[in-house]
């Protein structure tokens, strides 16, 4: 009788304790703020969805820390309260803070012992602590005290890449952070770089690296490194300016928290002590600015956005308008040229908001090359386009042939030709000998002969060529090769300059960035100067007094020195690739000539080193 009165009492107890759970639950609900519940959705769908995706889970620590404070004793439904402190506790795991996730996941099941893991962020390791603490639950264990008050949540593991770099572990505000990366590829690197961002910068800054021991390295500068989180991520580039390797992007870059005070040593390059801190937050790490700027070998500190200034070098953000220090201009924002925006494109008067060769990118609209390759944008105005080309090309040259009487007739002597142009006569082939040679006598029954002016076909020239890009739009270089068609001649009148072609020539190709432009067709001039033959014959009939009239070819011979100018265009085959096409105006001077002029068509095919 006793156990059925006892059994009779802990049934009606728990009715009465689970009608209680029940009204107390629909209390909690009822009290719960619409507005706050809002907006604590709105932080762990930002944390789940953005922040845990891009493995940011520092970022997702803080915004589902600021969603239960929001919560607070009230304002928030039991159930939604749980599933917060449930991600919290995976965020805070998953950034290596795994007794504070526990201490998480404990109060998310003291609220609802039902709950499970969110299967977007679910991993092998997560579950196997999520188990654990409800197997001690369960069991009657304590659950993990939560931390008395909320720690920095731990940074979130480094970024993958080519590089091998460890991030410090914490930086002292308005002092240099020290960066320190090496490169265990194979390939030859031509120059590394950082781009960063401080917790009080819109936008990113560059700063290159220098060669360091086994690495390269490099110090942020004070004034950027603010209290709040310093991002950043690292770039390769190889001997021709081409992205190579890449450690970190723009959404999944490496993390320090930048702080008043910090507990453990202060980061630095190897071999060298910390930075000093600057002072008053706006001199350098070289000191405060006690000598004149100009003054050899001082280190004044860089001026500030809104400073007086002459040159862009004056200035922190590099650029000086109009006499003042000012920031680049953002995608969007008016401009006049290329210089005043970040991105290095000003296009219909406004900056473009498209991405430089080397950055983070995931589609090809994202670059101003309009290329993404590898996650990189391919190109862009500081990357980026090949520095060599080598080609062959083919030119037919066209000569305006003045007209005279007597092309074939010599002076006296028989050392050059009597007519005024410059003419001197060979036998056709396959004879090809000086007309009339040595035989004066024949000389003095020569008749006629005469020349009509007009264009007439000259010399074939195949040439190779090296030119070498200072700009993406100038080129200097050499171009030599082979003349055919020659004057025959093997004596004066008319021994002509070997049959060789040598010119120096300088190339301007039209295009914002030409060589590397999205551009498939860029309209180019050239202008060259050098040594080779230039030389045409016109076919003309010889009268003999007393004899058959003779058929003779009569050649005019210039050079060897000439100079050329022309237009044309440039072909984009590929990234590597171009084919050209030109009409040149040409003169040359010497010889029997004197003057030559003509035009010349040429086309070639270049490939890019």
């Amino acid at each position: 009788m006793p156990c059925i009165r006892k059994a009779v009492i802990i049934r009606t107890f728990t009715h009465w304790f689970v009608l209680l759970v029940a009204i107390l639950t629909a209390l909690t609900a009822a009290a719960a703020d619409p507005k706050v519940e809002r907006d604590v959705r709105a932080l762990q769908k930002g944390a789940i969805e953005q922040d845990s995706l891009n493995m940011n889970y520092g970022g997702a620590v803080r915004k589902l820390q600021a969603a239960v404070a929001k919560c607070g004793a009230t304002k928030c439904s039991a159930s939604l309260k749980a599933t917060v402190l449930r991600d919290l506790g995976a965020m805070q795991a998953l950034s290596g803070s795994v007794d504070d996730g526990k201490a998480s996941f404990a109060r998310a099941l003291q609220i609802d012992p039902s709950l499970d893991l969110d299967p977007a962020y679910t991993n092998p390791m997560l579950q196997g602590v999520w188990n654990d603490v409800k197997r001690k639950m369960a069991s009657g264990g304590a659950p993990a005290p939560p931390p008395a008050t909320a720690p920095a949540p731990a940074a979130a593991p480094p970024p993958a890449g080519d590089f091998v770099h460890t991030p410090p572990a914490e930086a002292l505000v308005r002092t240099p952070l020290a960066i320190y990366v090496e490169y265990p590829g194979s390939e030859a690197l031509g120059r590394v770089q950082i781009k960063y961002k401080g917790a009080a910068m819109s936008d990113w800054k560059t700063i290159d690296l220098r060669k360091i021991g086994d690495g390269y390295g490099g110090l942020i500068p004070c004034k950027d490194v603010t209290q709040g989180s310093m991002q950043y991520y690292i770039q390769g580039f190889d001997p021709h300016d081409q992205p190579l390797a890449m450690s970190g992007s723009r959404t999944s870059p490496f993390t320090v928290e930048v702080t008043a005070q910090i507990s453990g040593p202060e980061p630095s390059l190897p071999g060298r002590p910390p930075p000093e801190q600057c002072a008053g937050g706006e001199e350098s790490a070289n000191g405060p600015p006690d000598c004149p700027p100009d003054f050899p070998g001082c280190k004044a500190p860089k001026k500030e956005v809104g400073r007086k200034c002459a040159k862009d070098d004056e200035c922190a953000s590099g650029f000086c308008l109009d006499d003042k220090c000012s920031e680049k201009k953002g995608g969007g924002e008016e401009c006049d040229a290329d210089v005043e925006c970040a991105s290095g494109s000003c296009k219909d008067d406004k900056c473009s908001s498209k991405k430089a060769g080397g950055e983070y990118c995931e589609k090809d609209d994202e670059c101003a090359s309009d290329h993404c390759d590898d996650s990189k944008c391919r190109g862009g105005p500081s990357v980026e386009f090949r520095r060599v080309w080598i080609g062959v090309s083919f030119q037919a040259d066209l000569y305006v042939m003045p007209g005279g009487p007597d092309a074939c007739k010599l002076n006296a002597a028989g050392t050059k030709p009597l007519n005024s142009a410059g003419y001197n006569c060979v036998n056709p082939p396959p004879a090809d000998t000086n007309f009339p040679g040595n035989n004066m006598t024949l000389n003095d029954e020569i008749a006629g002969g005469d020349v009509q002016s007009g264009l007439k076909v000259g010399n074939l020239r195949f040439l190779a060529s090296v030119d070498y890009a200072f700009t993406p739009n100038l080129l200097v270089g050499l171009h030599a090769g082979y003349v055919l068609f020659t004057d025959p001649a093997k004596a004066a009148p008319g021994a002509a300059f070997a049959p060789v072609h040598v010119e120096a020539r300088l190339t301007y190709v039209f295009g914002q960035n030409a060589l590397f432009s999205p551009a498939i067709v860029n309209p180019m001039v050239l202008f060259s100067a050098g040594v080779g033959e230039f030389d045409a014959f016109v076919p003309v009939t010889v009268a003999l007094t007393g004899l058959q009239a003779s058929p003779e070819n009569a050649w005019l011979t210039a050079g060897p020195a000439f100079l050329a100018g022309g237009a044309g265009a440039r072909l984009k085959l590929g990234s590597s690739v171009a084919a050209t096409g030109a009409l040149k105006l040409e003169g040359a001077f010497g010889g029997t000539a004197g003057v030559l002029f003509g035009i010349a068509p040429e086309i070639g095919i270049q490939l890019g080193l």
